[in-house]
């Protein structure tokens, strides 16, 4: 018999254990911030900066760009940091805050602050800007979110569908919205874990297509602006109070619901908003031009605000309210007003001054220039007997000169501040420019033979004849004739022409071929006490002629032009406007 085969025992080894799965902690989801409404959010967001807002001890709100910034997952962990909020409220617009970022290390901030309109009054809101570029996250990718956090990717598309899906599309399972409530909390040791909150996308619900904007949204939209916006109802009764009359008036909503507009504001004031809404209730022109009022209010601290108001019917039948009122602050717009007020007031009273100044000085000064002038007439004329030295006469005729050269100064002097003051009493008639002109060429015609300088007119056969004061159009002739002859070279010539434009104005042009100007002189010749310096070319003046010509120019109702080429010489046109100008 064959031996058996010797059998070995074979022991049972035990099954291995499966692979634990990896276990997702769930963690609570930390105390959600105020409700924001989505259209302000939104309009925060879209900055691009790190915006956080309180009041007193109240964390409101905060942007996205603010948690990535001090290292926060989420804005709902950043508004629970008390002791960044109490650093926040205590520093001052400007200073440097050194606050944790990303990464754990520390940065230097500068933080702006400003107090703005918000949703149940005015809060503080903190710009914070980072001195150094801070260090980026290479795996976290974050998006806008309205209080939606998912776990992974995956679900973030899913819940991203589920929002955006249309009304007649199946509704989402209950479980499955329930995840979408929970934030993943990763466990220590499961790296999976970790890259799930490292992928964690923030989805922005979009709302639904045709939804209306809802009254506490709506109203966080009003309370951003800066104007207070008020309703009323039909008997003047407010029935709301935006942020920005809140911080106007200086009282909460609460306090202002259920008071008259008119008890806000001074008891002047009051009547002028009576008549204001009684205008507008009635079917004349007031409710159709409806251009705002001026009125005074008064503060919670007892103080006068300067306000503009504008009242406006509501047309919805739906409102409980009846009249929309929108005040705005006019308290910069009032000093700037004053200030202007104030300075016109000076520079009047510092023109007059000076005219009766003038006044005052030209009588004293003519009494002596007289007698100077008389007797020099009389010496020159040696009326008493001949002067034996020929020093004497040339003496009694610089004597005389000297004192024609003074006289004019004054009438120059006395003319143009008289213009300046609106007191140059001048008669309008009918004149004739080629008789100023004639007139002018027949008193200048001496010096202009003594400079070898040729005069001349151009006027057409029948030039119409213009609205004017005689007196000062002959002297704007002669002193433009005089100017001309004067800085015109020997051999040169001044002529003067008319003619008639498109539009019926009349047009007088002195044009001569003297030395001309630059356009730096240019600017300096029509300023008062001002002559043109020319090499090698001195000429007596009292630096008056060109401003008086365009003062008593614009006192006629024309405009004068200059231009003028260095060497080229120098065009002077005088406009009379069509209503001046005379038919035929």
């Amino acid at each position: 018999m064959a031996d058996a085969p010797i059998l070995k025992p074979v022991i049972a080894k035990e099954p291995a254990p499966p692979a634990p799965k990896p276990v997702v902690v769930i963690a609570p989801k930390p105390s959600p911030a105020p409700h924001i409404p989505d259209a302000v959010r939104l309009s925060l967001e879209r900055t691009g900066k790190a915006i956080l807002v309180g009041r007193d001890d109240t964390a409101l709100f905060a942007t996205l760009r603010a948690a990535q910034l001090l290292g926060c997952d989420d804005t709902d962990t950043l508004l629970q940091q008390h002791e960044l909020w109490d650093q926040l409220r205590q520093a001052e617009s400007g200073a440097t805050l050194s606050l944790p970022a990303q990464g754990g290390e520390t940065l230097a901030f500068t933080l702006t602050r400003a107090r703005v309109p918000w949703l149940s009054g005015p809060a503080d809101q903190f710009v914070l800007e980072a001195s150094l570029p801070p260090p980026k996250k290479p795996e976290a990718r974050l998006k806008l979110v309205p209080e939606l956090v998912v776990a992974d990717t995956a679900s973030a598309v899913a819940a991203a569908k589920t929002e955006t899906k249309p009304d007649d599309a199946p509704a989402a399972h209950p479980a499955e919205a329930e995840k979408t409530d929970v934030a993943p909390a990763p466990a220590a040791e499961d790296k999976a874990s970790k890259n799930v909150v490292a992928d964690m996308v923030l989805v922005p619900a979009a709302r639904p297509v045709g939804s209306t904007i809802s009254h506490d949204e709506l109203k966080a939209i009003l309370d951003v602006a800066s104007d207070g916006i008020i309703t009323l109802d039909t008997e003047g009764l407010i029935l709301s109070f935006s942020g920005g009359a809140e911080a106007i008036f200086g009282i909460s909503e609460d306090q202002a619901k259920g008071r008259a507009l008119a008890s806000l504001l001074r008891s002047d004031s009051r009547k002028v908003l009576r008549d204001y809404l009684s205008g507008l209730s009635g079917p004349g022109l007031a409710s159709v031009f409806n251009d705002g009022r001026e009125v005074q209010a008064v503060t919670a601290e007892g103080n006068s605000l300067p306000l503009f108001l504008t009242v406006n019917r509501l047309q919805s039948p739906q409102s409980s309210a009846a009249l929309c009122a929108v005040v705005r602050d006019i308290t910069t717009w009032k000093r700037t007003e004053s200030e202007l007020r104030d300075a016109k007031e000076v520079a009047e009273t510092a023109s007059r001054q000076k005219s009766e100044f003038l006044a005052r000085i030209s009588h004293e000064l003519r009494t002596p220039l007289n007698a100077i002038m008389g007797f020099s007439e009389v010496m020159q004329a040696e009326r008493f007997g001949p002067l034996r030295n020929e020093k004497y006469r040339a003496y009694a005729n610089d004597i005389h000169t000297s004192g024609q050269h003074l006289l004019a100064l004054i009438n120059d002097l006395l003319d143009l501040s008289k213009v300046e003051a609106g007191k140059l009493e001048l008669d309008f008639t009918s004149e004739s420019v080629a008789d100023a002109t004639e007139h002018a060429m027949r008193l200048l015609q001496e010096d202009a033979r003594k400079a070898r300088v040729l005069m001349r007119t151009a006027f057409p056969a029948r030039l119409p004849r213009v609205v004017a004061d005689h007196r000062s159009l002959r002297q704007i002739m002669l002193n433009l004739l005089s100017n001309a002859v004067k800085y015109t070279n020997a051999g040169g010539q001044v002529v003067v022409s008319a003619h008639i434009e498109p539009d019926g104005a009349l047009t007088v042009r002195v044009k001569d071929t003297g030395i001309g100007m630059t356009e730096e002189q240019l600017s300096h010749a029509l300023e008062p006490f001002t002559r043109v310096e020319t090499v090698d070319r001195d000429r007596q003046g009292t630096g008056l002629g060109l401003p008086l010509t365009k003062a008593l120019t614009e006192a006629n109702r024309a405009t004068l032009k200059l231009s003028s080429q260095p060497n080229q010489g120098t065009t002077v046109d005088v406009t009379f406007p069509g209503t001046r100008v005379l038919a035929e």
